[in-house]
């Protein structure tokens, strides 16, 4: 029987195992090559995966970063303030990956310096491959035709190579050579693939990084400055069999105009060009004749002349004559970069930093033209003469062919504006300002018509109320006269005679008949009075309508016709109203009264007062016969009543509606609207 094992001893295996186990896992999770580094995105990186790998050191640039490269590609590690490894040294590093500012590189590591193989041979590379970031630090060279070299810094150099129509800066670690100049020379260099980078992650511009000047190859001299081939700016980039070389050429010509950071522009012959010179020469003036030295290259339409070296110069003669043309002529493109000279109105200009743009029209073409200063004396509207150089600002094609779509003029000094013509008195800005006057002067009179109107329509109202209310209060006064002259003493008469026949005597009905009648001669009577009285009256104070209803139904008598009664709704406030309208809602609620005493049988009248939604709510019911709303209530032949009600409604703001029903009785609901309550009555 096999001895038993214990569970320490368990324990002790299955850590052993575990501990192979994860060194395995993380030996093979290292970066073994400077492929895999480079190919970590930015996610993956930020996890700092651990790297160990072989590779050449191919350029230091102490004290921060040297750079490396195997077979695979190329990466860089921190130095951590070690003493550097030299180029050609094959190193072995152990560290982990981080994000660079473009690829993922190696930090927080060590190295170990195995032995020195000499510095790889550098991948040939053309511009496209640089700009892509392909062989983004390694080792590449590029073939091309030096344009510039400068010092750069204390102790270093900048070569400008041309690699067809893109430029590539080569940053060398050494100053300019005196002995040899590489200008115009076909070389290879061979350094360090880099480039600018932003903030977004992107390459911008490449460039290459050399140790030296060794690193530079010449593959064809440069010629001689003194042999260097003239041409004519009108043979410069035209066809040649065998293709343009992207050599210098010597151009030589006629100063037509000097501008800052060294551009000139020269004529020779019928044919003007633009000139960069590499340094500035303030000594140049227009008309002395010079020769440079430079590269051809295409600006927006011409050909112009572009790191120039001036070579020769005599002092001017006479100065330049500038072309007189037209904006129509100018637009074929010839007078590109020539000086000429054109007759225009100036519509407008204005400043731009230190210097300004007048705005030219010809005709229908418009032109723009570029000058150092403004005059202090130039007017918008005025015939000017404007002297500049011509250059093409935008291009259209057609077909096989480019046009110039936009032209502009670039002016010297202020003195090449020369005032032809003051613009008349009404110039712009006074068209402007007296328009702006009168549209403001306009304004204030439609203002003060509106105004005025307004003032004139409150009066004209005013005036028409005061107007109707004389012949109101004419009108009631002469209703109140008649009623006096007339119907109050046709009842003081009859009330005699109803005292003289009850003086007679008779029996107890007859005598109870004519006392009842006598009561009602005198409720007449001093209903007469009290219309009367509300006639003449002319006051426009408030009324008290809960008094007044309450009057209304203590003044019928309750042996003759239904019982009348009042009531308010719990807890409504009354507003306070006027005179007028206590009088008319009374007299609606009596004209009530009198048609269901005559018409509708009914022993039961009774009128509320309330307030609900805002609305003053007047009703009177009866339980009566009813009667058919529509016919009834509309004028009926002799019956005056209901429209009565109605233009009473209509003279105080309110409504009113009939209920109906034959058999179910009769309600009247007037409805006051409440627009200002000046206080309460309860």
């Amino acid at each position: 029987m096999p001895p038993r094992i214990s569970n320490s001893a368990w324990f002790f295996r299955l850590a052993v195992v575990g501990a192979v186990c994860g060194f395995v896992l993380t030996a093979s999770a290292q970066l073994k090559t400077a492929l895999e580094v480079r190919s970590l995105s930015v996610e993956k990186a930020e996890q700092n995966p651990k790297v160990e790998l072989t590779a050449t050191v191919i350029f230091s640039d102490p004290p921060a970063t040297i750079f490396v490269q195997d077979d695979t590609a190329g990466t860089f590690f921190r130095l951590n303030s070690r003493k550097p490894p030299v180029p050609g040294d094959v190193v072995k590093v152990t560290g982990q990956a981080f994000n660079g500012l473009y690829l993922p590189g190696i930090e927080d590591c060590s190295f170990e310096v195995l032995e020195n193989r000499g510095i790889p041979d550098p991948i040939p590379a053309t511009y496209d491959d640089l700009i892509s970031g392909r062989y983004h630090y390694q080792r590449v060279s590029i073939d091309g035709v030096v344009r510039t070299i400068a010092p750069e810094g204390e102790a270093g150099s900048v070569a400008r190579v041309a690699m067809g129509s893109r430029l590539v800066e080569v940053h060398v670690e050494q100053p300019p050579l005196s002995t040899q100049n590489f200008v115009d020379a076909r070389v290879t260099v061979a350094g360090l693939a880099a480039g600018h980078i932003n903030d977004r992650r992107q390459l911008v511009e490449p460039y290459l990084r050399s140790a030296d000047w060794s690193e530079f190859s010449v593959t064809r001299e440069a010629v001689p400055v003194e042999k260097v081939a003239e041409l004519s700016p009108e043979q410069l980039l035209t066809f040649e069999v065998e293709g343009q070389g992207g050599h210098r050429v010597r151009i030589e010509g006629v100063v037509l105009a000097r501008f800052p950071r060294g551009e000139l522009f020269l004529r020779d012959g019928e044919s003007a060009i633009g000139v960069q010179l590499l340094t500035p020469n303030n000594s140049l003036n227009p008309g002395d004749r010079v020769a440079v030295v430079g590269f051809p290259e295409m600006s927006r339409f011409s050909a112009s002349v572009v790191d120039a070296t001036l070579v020769d110069q005599q002092p001017g003669v006479r100065m330049p004559i500038p072309r007189s043309l037209t904006a129509d002529e100018m637009m074929d493109g010839r007078a590109d970069g020539d000086l000429v000279r054109m007759k225009a109105t100036l519509t407008d200009f204005y400043r731009t930093g230190p210097g300004g743009v007048l705005v030219l029209q010809q005709g229908d073409k418009t032109v723009q033209a570029k000058t150092p200063s403004i005059p202090p004396d130039l007017v918008a509207g005025s015939e000017v003469s404007v002297t500049g150089v011509c250059q093409v600002e935008t291009t259209k094609t057609s077909s096989y062919r480019s046009q110039p779509e936009s032209i502009s003029l670039r002016l010297r000094s202020p003195e090449d504006i020369a005032i032809l013509a003051a613009p008349g008195w009404w110039t712009t800005e006074r068209l402007i300002t007296l328009l702006v006057v009168l549209i403001v002067i306009v304004t204030l009179a439609m203002l003060w018509i509106g105004l005025l109107r307004r003032q004139v329509m409150r009066q004209t109202v005013a005036l028409r109320h005061r107007i109707e209310h004389e012949a109101a209060l004419e009108e009631r006064q002469r209703i109140a006269r008649e009623f006096h002259d007339t119907l109050e003493q046709e009842l003081a008469g009859l009330s005699l005679r109803l005292d003289a026949a009850v003086a007679h005597g008779g029996e107890g009905k007859l005598v109870g008949l004519l006392d009842g009648s006598k009561s009602l001669v005198s409720r007449i009577q001093m209903e007469t009075r009290n219309l009367v009285s509300d006639l003449r009256d002319t006051s426009s104070g408030t009324g008290d309508l809960i008094g007044a209803l309450r009057e209304l139904v203590s003044n019928q008598h309750p042996d003759l016709g239904p019982r009348v009664s009042f009531k308010v709704k719990e807890n409504t406030l009354v507003p306070v109203l006027p005179q007028r309208t206590v009088h008319h809602l009374k007299m609606i609620a009596r004209e009530a009264i009198a048609n269901a005493m005559k018409h509708s049988e009914a022993d039961q009248i009774d009128i509320s007062l309330s307030v609900e939604d805002g609305a003053l709510l007047l009703k009177v019911a009866d339980n009566g016969n009813g009667f058919e709303v529509e016919s009834e209530t509309r004028g009926k032949s002799g019956h005056f009543g209901c429209m009565g009600i109605r233009e009473r409604c209509s003279r105080i703001d309110a409504t009113v509606d009939w209920v109906s029903e034959t058999g179910e009785g009769t309600m009247i609901e007037v409805k006051l609207p409440i627009k200002s309550l000046s206080g309460y009555v309860k």
